[in-house]
């Protein structure tokens, strides 16, 4: 098969949940099929192989946040760019749904794939104030095009579902071989956190909690906007230990007892889960849209959204977290990537079904 990924964002040149997703099933897919990636060329504007994955830029570098946001900018450089690749020969095209205007150059192709990693509704209006009613209209016009679609969680499917969508849930994975091969690190953490440091995270909770559990330490791993202020008001026992490489950010967790991800909002949590494969509960809090509930159910402990209870789930995961341990590696090991890919190559042979099949009646 033909297969082309649209997407701004590329790993590792950026290292969210969407770029760590297409990296990791294209070059699986690469294998067997010709697999293209329509990107921002943040290398340069040359064409590049990266582990059989042919990265094709169509336009320079941009600038991707502002104050800790997906800039408007750089999704309309990028969806006016997409036009002149609009007629690109595909047996399948996966255009993840976020930023939205760079599905429209493919609205019409019959090979249209779309990937939905979150589905915000009315949580445009929390983002962006009045200015939400727009973010809001244009999530729903793609998300009544005709095409087959996938959800990352069963958070976003019951969200499309709500609307009439009906999506195949496809959900994100680990490297489990490689994880597996990893050593722990020497350093030793009680609570550890990993994500992009942004309002979302919710990392005031965390510090609220740590306050109330001052015997334990926590380490807080990760970049962003919210580094310099998050900094000043971290308490004594909560270090921050910066943007890892990827195997370093396995070694801390496999040293560490108990992940804790606070977030109020998260389209899935792939870090949630290589805490789980590194043998870690995970414990977070109850919000509509975190999908790592879904794992937390599953894996480690639910909260309910105040620092008292995330600080008494904390401290039963660590209580339990020996019994736990393989139960989390073996939850882990049903989502390694080379699973997610065949699931995935099996839903894109299907392509071809009749349009109208992707919609509830």
């Amino acid at each position: 098969m033909e297969i082309v990924f649209v997407y701004d964002a590329v790993y590792p040149w950026t290292k969210g949940g969407v770029e760590r997703r297409l990296h990791e099933v294209g070059r699986r897919l690469s294998n067997e099929h010709n697999v293209k990636w329509l990107c921002v060329g943040w290398w340069g504007k040359e064409k590049r192989i990266q582990e059989g994955v042919e990265l094709i830029p169509v336009c320079k570098a941009q600038q991707l946040y502002s104050r800790g946001r997906r800039t408007i900018r750089e999704a309309m450089i990028f969806a006016a760019s997409l036009l002149k690749k609009s007629r690109i020969k595909a047996d399948v095209i996966d255009c993840q749904v976020f930023p939205y205007l760079s599905v429209f150059p493919f609205a019409t192709r019959k090979e249209l794939v779309l990937t939905w990693h979150e589905f915000w509704g009315d949580y445009w209006y929390e983002y962006l104030g009045k200015a939400g009613f727009f973010g809001k209209a244009v999530e729903r016009i793609v998300a009544k095009l005709k095409a087959r679609t996938i959800a990352v969680s069963e958070t976003t499917r019951k969200a499309l579902e709500s609307l009439g969508i009906r999506a195949t849930v496809i959900p994100n994975g680990v490297d489990f071989p490689r994880i597996s091969e990893i050593p722990a690190s020497s350093e030793e953490w009680d609570v550890i956190f990993v994500g992009r440091l942004i309002r979302e995270k919710n990392l005031e909770l965390l510090f609220d909690a740590m306050k109330l559990l001052p015997e334990l330490n926590c380490l807080v791993v990760g970049d962003g906007p919210e580094r310099e202020r998050l900094s000043k008001i971290a308490p004594a026992n909560v270090d921050f230990g910066g943007s890892l490489g990827y195997e370093e950010v396995i070694s801390m967790m496999k040293s560490s007892k108990v992940f804790a991800i606070p977030s109020r909002r998260e389209g899935f949590g792939i870090s949630a889960l290589e805490a789980n494969a590194c043998g870690l509960p995970v414990v977070t809090i109850r919000h509509q849209m975190n999908a790592v509930v879904e794992i937390a159910e599953k894996t480690g402990f639910v909260a309910e959204p105040h620092a008292r209870d995330f600080a008494e789930k904390i401290r039963l995961a660590l209580e339990m977290r020996r019994e736990m341990r393989e139960k989390c590696i073996n939850f882990a090991k049903n989502f390694d990537w080379e699973v997610i890919a065949r699931r995935l190559e099996e839903f894109y042979e299907g392509v071809h079904s009749p349009p109208n099949e992707g919609r509830a009646e």
